[in-house]
């Protein structure tokens, strides 16, 4: 691509969240024109953004340098296909940012445990008094980091960045897991599959990829990749790599192994994100110490299966963030009790089907929200299951339902959209009613 490109003087934004807005911000810095889009909202960005009415910016998209589609934008959107058919570059906040940034990158893509293996990562290399920028998908956008220097830029990038990305090169490059998912966005799963791959297009030789084990079925993904290759899991499907054993509670490297804390991980799909941190930093040249000291000391983060509170016997537990039925099946591997499992939301065309082969852990499903009859579809037979309107209802349900014992999990296989802003007002929504409900089983008024 151009130098036009590279460094636009005139660049169209489509939306105006936390991406388009960071987006806007590094346009100025860059003394270039911006432009905004918004499908649902007036943009009041500031004097130098120049607001456009989506009626008007599929023309304009003829006459900038450049579109920057927020990730949430479908490929098919109007803006998008104008300005692929006047040949305007469309690339990714990720890819503009790459262009501009002082410092590697360390990149992190797969359906589930991005942000954590993100988070686990940036702790590792902090506890060896790097300088770490920790973003991307996860939070903060990568652009927010140019102009300052970094010793690592840790990122989790997701497919929906990665459909845009021309030059973007990680030094390490991470691929976990790949299940279906998203595929309201990408129409079949090799198009998934693809967008993921696109984290390696242009890694080489002086670079490192490292693939979880169970991932390497996918032969033309796997031979496409240029750079050196291991792998991770509690096996490993390359020469060298990480595995990980529960029961030992240890990592394995090469010659060396890690233990582990008591604390965490306790979940399996924990076990796979903390050996694929730990294998990052075998890439990097860091010594098993630092890596053992950095995950004893790891705060999993909000929202990622934590017990919220015991209460008349029963356990809490949220796991929001589990959005697809992938990340809701790994969530209950954590437990070998009854659960009832409160799941529902928006679907995102999923197949709930595999729901149905957990029903052995499952004393009771409570299907809620607009993909709540899905998913009662998808296990009747095979687990007791009961309606629910709205998450409220759901964990009224779930507590009438529960017994000395039981555990009540929101893993909710579905995007938030049709209740809450995202999966976090979605777990902090759940967290207040245990609080309520453990206050009134005390005898208590919530704080």
């Amino acid at each position: 691509m151009g130098d036009k490109t590279t460094n636009p003087d005139r660049v169209l934004v489509i939306g105006a969240g936390v991406t388009g807005r960071a987006v806007a911000r590094f346009v100025e810095k860059l003394e270039a024109r911006c432009f905004v889009v918004d499908d649902k909202a007036s943009v009041d960005l500031g004097s130098n953004v120049e607001p456009i009415e989506p009626s008007s910016a599929p023309g304009m998209a003829a006459e900038v340098n450049v579109v920057v589609p927020s990730p949430g934008v479908p490929p098919g959107h109007p803006v998008i296909v104008a300005a692929l058919a006047a040949g305007t570059p469309v690339v990714a906040e990720l890819e503009l940012a790459f262009r501009h940034l002082d410092g590697p990158v360390i990149a992190v893509t797969g359906t589930n445990g991005k942000s954590t293996t993100v988070s686990l990562v940036a702790d590792i290399l902090r506890c060896q008094g790097l300088e770490i920028f920790e973003g991307g998908n996860i939070g903060t956008p990568l652009c927010e980091a140019v102009g300052s220097r970094f010793d690592y830029h840790v990122v989790e990038a997701s497919s929906f960045q990665l459909e845009w990305v021309d030059t973007f090169k990680p030094h390490v490059g991470v691929l976990l897991n790949i299940s279906p998912d998203h595929l309201d966005r990408h129409s079949t799963m090799a198009d998934y599959v693809s967008a993921k791959a696109k984290l390696f297009s242009r890694m080489d030789e002086s670079d490192h990829a490292v693939v979880g084990s169970g991932e390497f079925g996918r032969r033309p993904l796997i031979e496409s990749i240029r750079a050196p290759l291991s792998s991770f899991g509690s096996s490993l499907a390359t020469a060298d790599g990480t595995t990980f054993d529960m029961p030992g509670r240890f990592l394995q490297w090469p010659g060396r192994r890690l233990q582990l804390a008591r604390k965490w991980p306790f979940a399996p799909h924990d076990f796979e994100n903390a050996a694929a941190a730990a294998e990052v930093a075998r890439c990097l040249g860091i010594g098993a110490k630092g890596v053992e000291r950095a995950l004893a000391e790891y705060q999993p983060m909000a929202h990622r299966l934590r017990l919220l509170g015991r209460h008349r016997g029963v356990a809490f537990w949220d796991d929001s963030k589990a959005t697809n039925v992938g990340a809701t099946l790994r969530s209950l591997e954590a437990f070998d009790g009854a659960v009832i499992l409160l799941a529902g939301g928006v679907a995102k065309q999923a197949d709930f089907s595999p729901l149905a082969d957990a029903a052995a852990k499952l004393k009771l499903v409570v299907a809620f929200g607009e993909a709540g009859g899905d998913i009662a579809a998808a296990v009747q037979g095979s687990a007791e299951v009961v309606r629910a309107g709205s998450m409220k209802e759901a964990f009224e349900a779930a507590v009438l339902g529960a017994g000395e014992g039981d555990t009540v999990l929101l893993a909710p296989a579905c995007a938030s959209f049709d209740e809450f802003r995202d999966y976090a007002q979605r777990g902090e929504a759940f967290a207040v009613m245990v609080e309520e409900f453990g206050a009134q089983a005390e005898g208590l008024s919530p704080q």
